[in-house]
């Protein structure tokens, strides 16, 4: 008893009065990136070492916190800056601001302010006698140069750095060699990628190919498999290897959604759609296309890579005389060329445009005009059926032999309902309607379904009459009798059994907020979603994601 005492007030004292700064590491160093847990043990380092006047431990510290914060990293990475001054240290210093720069580069896709930080770092690193550090730097300042379009210059660096993390390193220590490998493999990724986009094919599926071979069965290094992976995939695609392109980003995409590195993910994207438009799968297809749009919404961010996806989305509503669409995209396009004009100049005057922005503008300006016209002459129509309603109204009111309702009606005359009231409608309401009629409308449905016209938001009973080119009345009672359920809720069962499906077969979906998942299934608001699908699945949304969550190797989508 006493030892167990003795062991708890060591080790209490060693966590909050401690002197040996490695020790506070040790209690987070096994927490995953942004886990704020961590702070409870980087608080108490912050604290020692700003005490002690210690700053090259009390700039660790900082940038520690970096890596565990979720919405204060730059905050953190000035902090570090401001501690790394006092040690007068120009390896520390220039660390400090290597992390300002990874986290520019990595977590907003900065490119401009990323590069700044690097280059201030160069200054302190270039003649580092610490070429671990000094290749660190030089490797990132080649990554933001590559994603700035400067291929030939970036490859001349990572063929540098692949030289020196690929060299004999005589290093005794685990650490250091995990390290020196992972720089080599992500010099390498960089590399490819460069390859890539200089269309040397070849010599990228080679170095794609003993990259694999040397992470082949070590788990340290998953992530580093997904990119190569990733690289793999587009020179297949570019090879016209379409199947084996579209097995590659499988193989891609899990390490890569689970680092949430979204720009990578945005790129396996389109290729994969481009890839499956190639072997006619045309739905699945598009389906990725619009995956693009998400992560441009959600983080203000695209790749000019990925810009003909919204040509293709645009030409694709354009087809399917879906005006509004067309009108959403164009102008999702409009947005995406004013970000690549800002974060990507040298590449915004390269790109192969099939609209380029007048033409855009142009573009937009009829399709708004459509839409106007379009909402003219609905209101032309309603107001015409009012007046001819009011005039007929007052005819029948000034009549005094009214018409009755004939009970014993023989089918010949149509009856008018209420067609908002669509629950247990007596079948006898309903006019006698014709064999073709009803397999007509049938067959409709079924096209409309496979089309998923329901994931349209706001789509209606009258909606869909119109599309039919009949009356809301006929289509109510077909879609009572052969779909066994007023429209509403046949609307709404498509649409939870469409998410539902999407979640057991797509690790995207399951990572997608309930909210998401809503909208994308045609709902305008979560908690109408959620009561829905709890009436449905007889489980909550996010218990049904939980479920699958866990479960391995599931179909991609």
């Amino acid at each position: 008893m006493l030892k167990i005492l003795f062991f708890i007030f060591t080790f209490c004292s060693l966590l909050y009065n401690g002197q040996n700064f490695p020790d506070y590491r040790l209690q987070y160093d096994n927490y995953e990136e942004n886990d704020e847990r961590a702070f409870k043990f980087l608080n108490l380092y912050i604290s020692q070492a700003k005490k002690e006047k210690n700053y090259r431990e009390l700039t660790q510290a900082y940038r520690d916190a970096v890596s565990f914060s979720k919405n204060d990293k730059i905050a953190y990475a000035d902090s570090a800056i401001t501690a790394a001054e006092q040690t007068s240290d120009p390896d520390i210093l220039g660390s400090a601001y290597l992390t300002k720069g990874t986290v520019y580069y990595f977590n907003y896709k900065k490119f401009s302010p990323a590069l700044d930080e690097y280059l201030k770092a160069w200054k302190f690193l270039e003649h580092s006698e610490d070429k671990y550090l000094h290749f660190k730097n030089l490797y990132h300042i080649g990554v933001v140069k590559r994603y700035l379009g400067y291929y030939v210059q970036s490859l001349v660096i990572f063929e540098k750095c692949i030289q020196f993390y690929g060299g004999k390193q005589h290093t005794a220590y685990a650490n250091e060699k995990y390290n020196l490998k992972k720089g080599y493999l992500n010099s390498l990724h960089q590399s490819i990628i460069c390859l890539n986009e200089l269309k040397r094919y070849d010599e990228a599926i080679k170095k794609i190919n003993s990259g694999l071979a040397e992470v082949e069965g070590d788990l340290n290094f998953y992530l580093e498999r997904s990119y190569l992976f990733k690289t793999k995939g587009v020179a297949e695609y570019h090879q016209g290897k379409y199947n084996e392109s579209i097995a590659s980003f499988r193989n891609a995409l899990s390490g890569i959604e689970k680092k949430n590195d979204f720009a990578s993910a945005s790129l396996i994207y389109f290729y994969k759609g481009k890839s499956l438009l190639k072997i006619n799968k045309s739905e699945q297809a598009y389906r990725n296309f619009q995956r693009i749009d998400s992560v441009f919404v959600t983080h203000a961010f695209v790749l000019p890579e990925v810009r003909p996806a919204y040509e293709i989305l645009i030409a694709k509503s354009s087809a399917e005389g879906d005006i509004k669409k067309e009108l959403y995209y164009t102008n999702q396009l409009l947005k995406v060329d004013k970000i690549i004009a800002s974060d990507f100049k040298y590449l915004a005057g390269k790109i192969f445009k099939e609209f380029d922005t007048k033409d855009l503008i142009e573009s937009k300006e009829k399709l708004e005009e459509s839409i106007f016209y379009g909402y003219i002459t609905v209101g032309s129509v309603l107001l015409s059926l009012i007046i001819i309603g009011n005039i007929i109204y007052l005819k029948r009111k000034k009549s005094r032999d009214l018409p009755t309702l004939d009970k014993s009606n023989d089918g010949d005359e149509e009856i008018i309902v209420d067609s908002t009231n669509e629950h247990s409608i007596p079948e006898k309401v309903y006019p006698k309607l014709s064999e073709q009629l009803v397999q007509d409308i049938l067959a409709k449905l079924q096209a409309m379904e496979e089309h998923r016209f329901f994931l349209e938001k706001g789509f209606t009973l009258n909606k869909l009459a119109k599309k039919f080119k009949t009356n809301t009345t006929y289509l109510s009672a077909i879609i009572n009798e052969y779909k066994g359920n007023n429209f509403n809720t046949y609307l709404n069962t498509l649409r939870i059994e469409f998410a539902a499906k999407m979640i057991a077969e797509s690790k995207v979906w399951r990572s997608y907020s309930v909210e998401t998942i809503a909208s994308e299934c045609g709902f305008t608001n979560r908690s109408n979603f959620s009561k829905i699908f709890t009436e449905i699945k007889g489980v909550s949304p996010n218990d049904f994601i939980l479920q699958y969550k866990d479960v391995s190797n599931t179909n991609e989508n």
